[in-house]
């Protein structure tokens, strides 16, 4: 506790992460079935890569997320060789999974802006040779009490409040995004390289520190930016 409230001075989520790569990013389970090159783990490191034509090298976890729980992700990033994909890739995504399956939210990287979220530059495109963190802290709610925030290296650059997580932000009952559907059967969160389409030149990414985690308290609540 005595850690948590020191945190609260600091601009963005203060967790103990720890360097070595987690148990579930090391299962075979955690490896997406639609990946064309499976990941290459290499404690603390993992490589993602994509030949010309390929579409997908990725991870996955959140099969015990739940909605009315406050969720902590994230990881850190760099590019090989600086050579960054033309055409927009997703490097992490969250779905809710049932009916409908929708993509809540994704962080996004090309060579033009680099590191984006919801359309802000998260990491300047000339900084991906060198390491940097991309977290999100999501309530997960279906009513207008969910909140989502991005921190880029511990700094806030996106965050909406009293919304509806469960849909594509910014999404509010109240301002008519009242569609009544079931409870997600559960939550997926992808991380690596995701495309539409398949990729017009290799590109290599690497991630370390990939974590997640259930929160009970939550510092330096970011509001709306």
């Amino acid at each position: 506790m005595t850690f948590l409230f020191a945190a609260c001075g600091d601009s963005g989520p203060v967790y103990p992460i720890q360097s070595e790569l987690y148990d579930w990013v090391k299962t075979p389970e955690a490896i997406h079935p639609e990946s064309d090159q499976s990941p290459v783990i290499s404690d603390p490191v993992i490589t993602f890569r994509l030949k010309r034509g390929e579409r997908q090298s990725a991870l996955r976890a959140g099969e015990d997320w739940r909605t009315g729980q406050i969720r902590l992700f994230g990881f850190d990033v760099r590019v090989v060789g600086n050579m960054l994909p033309s055409e927009v890739v997703d490097v992490s995504q969250l779905y809710r999974v049932g009916s409908p399956s929708t993509k809540i939210t994704s962080v996004q990287l090309d060579a033009k802006r680099g590191v984006t979220v919801f359309g802000r530059t998260c990491i300047a495109a000339k900084d991906l040779g060198a390491w940097h963190r991309v977290e999100m802290r999501i309530r997960l709610r279906n009513d207008d009490f969910g909140y989502l925030e991005v921190f880029c290296d511990r700094k806030p650059v996106w965050a909406r409040t009293n919304i509806r997580t469960t849909f594509p932000p910014v999404c509010r009952i109240r301002e008519g995004c009242n569609l009544a559907v079931p409870e997600p059967q559960r939550y997926e969160w992808l991380v690596g390289v995701m495309a539409d389409h398949g990729v017009s030149k290799p590109f290599t990414l690497q991630m370390q520190r990939l974590h997640h985690r259930l929160l009970i308290y939550t510092p330096n609540r970011a509001g709306n930016l």
